[in-house]
């Protein structure tokens, strides 16, 4: 069946088509009774405006940009579908970008998404926060709102939604130290991430909090993948006083540092507690199971687009922090031996 057009709702209302795309746009200079009469019989046709007509009448493309770090990543793929399902409800699309976690990669996929004008952009976990302050957005003294997903930067035009990090962290050091467990190693996420950074804070508030001297050395560096917990455990075991328990960037780390335990030899957690960060569907999964700090990865991406609609609406949007908690799973034990406070 051919596609209804104005120009056959016109023919059969026998008006011009301007009438008929006045009376869909409830224009004032259409009667009300005209206005009515036009629209009843668009529906029993089954019309649909283009998404273009749609866009030239209004302004507004009814479509957010989203820039993924990683696609492939469990946390990006848990927040994009609290993405998508509050923008469909919203009726707005999505156009979809990858940074592959390069902060050139992603202000050119921001650069991009910009250029099919969207009405808002979500970048999800950016490297680079601090360019979109001077990034064009828009013209005609608009600007286009930019939601930073799990980072913050503050500046006209750009709105946050991100976790209690620090807190997270915090509880998880302090879950360790009610378990006897005194030398307590870090596993870092990216270098410069604003996650990773607030993450190492919180590990260090929490020795602050439980009497725990900080060791330099305890503090390993990451990426946020696989390979760190795995490459990470010669290190740990190479450390004397060797640690007990490793507080991970994220479960992905952590999940590659349960493999290089049993790879070597040892038990989770009867030689080595680990505790990840985000709760992934995997980290129920590992061998043992992984305690972690839940992140509400569905409810930031929800989160975001109601910050980006009320950014377009010109209502307050102010900074979101959700917080998160612990899941407790075979992972974690009680330390073997307790050692001196």
């Amino acid at each position: 069946m051919a596609k209804v057009s104005i120009v056959d709702i016109a023919r059969l209302a026998q008006v011009s088509p301007s009438t008929v795309s006045r009376a869909l746009q409830n224009h004032p200079r259409i009667s009300p009774e005209r206005r009515a009469e036009i629209v009843a019989l668009a529906e029993e046709l089954g019309y649909r405006p283009s998404q273009a007509a749609r866009s030239l009448v209004t302004g507004q493309s009814t479509t957010l940009g989203v820039v993924a770090s990683d696609v492939t990543d469990p946390f990006v793929a848990e927040v994009l579908k609290g993405v998508e399902g509050a923008a469909r409800d919203a009726g707005y699309g999505l156009l979809f970008a990858m940074s592959n976690r390069n902060p050139k990669q992603e202000i050119e996929a921001a650069k991009a998404l910009l250029g099919h004008q969207v009405d808002g952009l979500i970048v999800i976990s950016s490297r680079a926060p601090q360019r979109y302050a001077s990034l064009p957005r828009g013209t005609g003294g608009e600007r286009t709102p930019v939601v930073l997903l799990n980072n913050e930067f503050t500046a006209p035009g750009l709105y946050s939604v991100r976790m209690d990090n620090e807190g997270g962290a915090t509880a998880a050091i302090t879950l360790l130290y009610q378990l006897g467990h005194r030398h307590i190693a870090f596993i870092a996420g990216p270098e410069g991430g604003r996650s990773s950074q607030e993450r190492l804070t919180g590990y260090l508030h929490g020795l602050e909090v439980n009497g725990i001297q900080p060791r330099a050395e305890l503090v390993l560096s990451g990426a946020g993948l696989l390979e760190d917990g795995w490459e990470a455990l010669d290190a740990l075991r190479s450390l004397a006083p060797r640690p007990t328990a490793v507080l991970c960037y994220n479960d992905l780390a952590a999940a590659g540092l349960l493999a290089a335990a049993a790879n070597a030899g040892l038990a989770v957690p009867g030689d080595l507690s680990v505790v990840g960060f985000d709760n992934i569907p995997i980290s129920a999964y590992t061998v043992p199971p992984l305690s972690t700090v839940e992140q509400p990865k569905a409810a930031m991406g929800r989160a975001a687009v109601k910050t980006c609609l009320r950014a377009l609406a010109g209502e307050p949007a102010p900074t979101m922090v959700l917080s998160g908690h612990l899941i407790l799973r075979a992972s974690t034990g009680p330390c073997r031996v307790r050692e001196a406070e």
